[in-house]
């Protein structure tokens, strides 16, 4: 894996940011910083001023694990696609499916929120609820380690079983039949007409996309784990904005 700002990095990058090309990008870790608390994650002014450059002359996409409804107000800009819960909500004719995995995590609240649940009496975890998907939040737990043992061993328990995916402290939990980030990738390509696409992203949901190795996709992961199917790397979350002012550049030539 090469570095993505290296000049054998941003030779590959200047193949697949053309005139139909498809960016898409991760929010959390990504294009926000990650902090102790997710409600207080914001993307910095300076990536925002380039994200919105970019919406005017590239289809540009957000494929986040956050809903939508919570994702929308963090951006300044108007990507033509929003994409929320790790692929399962506002992915292009996957509307009738979005509502049952709704049902189906509506289910999974009410059983979690009851008052013997033993999770509700661990210190420092909480629960999200993201209408198509929802996530145990345990980075202020402690251990941590015993707290993710806690909530994997609840979500066992669940009916329908759902898809477990482990970010950074956080578990979410998927209806199986969701789609994940890879196949919304898929899709929103073959819906905007786009002959390339650009994702960069960060986590182990974004391996989804990552291990699509689409000849017409070129990944760019950031501060990935050793074995990461990103195609290049960031070092951290800040090199970001140098990436995209190299975008830029090469959109602007």
């Amino acid at each position: 894996m090469n570095p993505a700002l290296s000049t054998s990095g941003l030779a590959r990058i200047r193949e697949f940011v053309g005139g139909r090309s498809l960016l898409a990008f991760d929010i959390d870790g990504t294009l926000a910083p990650i902090v102790a608390r997710p409600w207080d994650a914001h993307i910095p002014d300076e990536l925002q001023v380039r994200l919105a450059a970019l919406t005017a002359t590239r289809t540009v996409a957000i494929i986040t694990g956050r809903a939508i409804a919570d994702a929308k107000p963090m951006l300044g800009f108007s990507p033509r696609y929003l994409i929320g819960n790790h692929g399962a909500e506002g992915v292009p004719g996957f509307e009738s499916a979005s509502a049952t995995y709704a049902r189906d995590c509506s289910k999974w609240l009410e059983e979690l929120r009851g008052d013997n649940e033993a999770w509700r009496a661990s210190p420092g975890i909480t629960l999200e609820d993201k209408a198509y998907s929802i996530a145990f939040h345990y980075r202020q737990a402690q251990p941590r380690e015993a707290a993710l043992r806690l909530v994997e061993e609840r979500a066992t328990r669940l009916v329908p079983l759902p898809r477990l995916i482990h970010g950074n402290c956080v578990l979410n939990l998927v209806p199986r039949e969701a789609p994940h980030k890879g196949d919304a990738l898929r899709a929103l390509l073959a819906h905007s007409g786009c002959e390339r696409s650009f994702y960069v992203g960060d986590d182990v949901t974004d391996e989804d996309v990552f291990r699509l190795k689409l000849p017409a996709m070129l990944s760019v992961g950031i501060d990935p784990e050793p074995g990461s199917a990103a195609d290049l790397f960031l070092p951290d979350q800040g090199e970001v904005i140098r990436l995209l002012d190299e975008v830029t550049k090469m959109i602007g030539r």
